[in-house]
C-alpha cells in the first residue's frame, strides 16, 4: 500500500488519474500480452478473429474500466482541492483501488459535491459518448458509475450522511 498526502494546491489530477491506472497494472499486462498472443496466432495462421476478440477486450479494459475509474477519481481530487477548509489530500493506492482521504474540515455540501463530482463526471462522459454515437458500447462502462451514488458504496454513503445532517468524518474514504 502507498500512501502520499498532498496539500491542495499540491495535488495534480494528473497524479491521481495516474495513480488509478498504476494500481492496475495487472490488468494492463494482461490485456497486453493476450493482444501479442493473438497477434502471433494472426501471423501463423492468418485468422484475424482472436486479434478483433484482444482488441475488444483491451479497449472495454482500458478505455471502459481504467478510464472512467481515472476519471472518477480525478474529478474527487478537483473538486477537493478547491474546498477551503481542506488541509491535506491522501491519495492511498493499493492493489486494484485508489483512494482520496480529505484532511480538514468538510462542509455537509463540501461533501456532497465531493461525493457528486466523481460519478456524475463519468455519466458525463457517457453521454457524450452515447449522444453522440462514438461509442455506446463504451458509454455504458461510465454511466455504470451512477451506482456508485448507491448508499453501499462510499459515495453514496458521504451523500447518504449529507442528506441526515452528519459531518463527514476526517478520515472518510472516497
Amino acid at each position: 500500500m502507498a500512501r502520499t498526502t498532498y496539500p491542495p494546491g499540491e495535488l495534480r489530477v494528473l497524479r491521481v488519474a495516474w495513480a488509478v491506472a498504476a494500481s492496475v497494472w495487472p490488468l494492463a499486462a494482461f490485456l497486453g500480452l493476450l493482444t501479442l498472443a493473438a497477434l502471433a496466432w494472426w501471423a501463423r495462421s492468418g485468422d484475424s478473429g482472436l486479434v478483433l476478440l484482444a482488441l475488444l477486450c483491451a479497449k472495454s479494459g482500458m478505455l471502459g474500466l481504467v478510464a472512467s475509474f481515472a476519471l472518477h477519481e480525478s474529478a474527487h481530487a478537483m473538486v477537493l482541492k478547491t474546498l477551503p477548509g481542506i488541509t491535506g489530500v491522501t491519495v492511498e493506492t493499493t492493489a486494484w483501488r485508489t483512494s482520496l482521504i480529505p484532511e480538514g474540515t468538510i462542509t455537509r455540501g463540501g461533501n456532497a459535491l465531493v461525493a457528486l463530482a466523481g460519478p456524475l463526471a463519468c455519466a458525463a462522459v457517457g453521454a457524450v459518448l452515447w449522444l453522440t454515437g462514438t461509442d455506446r458500447d463504451l458509454a455504458w462502462w461510465y454511466f455504470l458509475h451512477l451506482a456508485f451514488l448507491l448508499p453501499v458504496f462510499g459515495d453514496g454513503q458521504a451523500l447518504w450522511r449529507c442528506f441526515r445532517g452528519a459531518r463527514a468524518a476526517p478520515h472518510e474514504r472516497r
